[in-house]
């Protein structure tokens, strides 16, 4: 490998092939400021009231619109009033079947199932027992 590369050097030479004129750098900054174009500096212009306050307008015309959405198609699921539902939720509990779904259960468990049951019973008996 060596000798190859010790041949291909003698075939080109050392020598680059690029010559720097003489004195090339020491002007090189004067020439170089010379051919660029002049730049005019402006000041930076101030952004207007509009272009500041542009997003949180876009934000809320978003959220406004998310809004009505939602009530245009909440509408359409429910147009009964706030009356008329609670009159439908007490209807609903007079109905024995449907009572057992608005009973609180939270914090009960099965001895005071079973003990509210004995009492019931009880308080049945002592009544029957009352009447003549």
């Amino acid at each position: 490998m060596k000798t190859e590369n010790s041949k291909i050097l003698e075939k080109l030479g050392k020598d680059p092939g690029f010559i720097v004129p003489d004195n090339f750098f020491d002007d090189f900054n004067k020439k170089m400021a010379e051919s660029l174009p002049e730049v005019k500096i402006t000041e930076e212009e101030k952004p207007t009231m509009w272009v500041k306050v542009r997003p949180f307008i876009y934000m809320a015309a978003m959220f406004a619109g998310v809004w009505l959405m939602m009530n245009i198609f909440s509408l359409g699921k429910s147009s009964a009033t706030g009356e008329q539902r609670a009159a439908n939720i007490s209807a609903g509990v007079s109905v024995e079947k449907n009572a057992e779904d608005f009973i609180d259960y939270t914090g009960a468990n099965d001895y005071d199932a079973i003990m509210t049951y004995e009492d019931s019973v009880a308080m049945e008996e002592n009544e029957a027992e009352m009447m003549p």
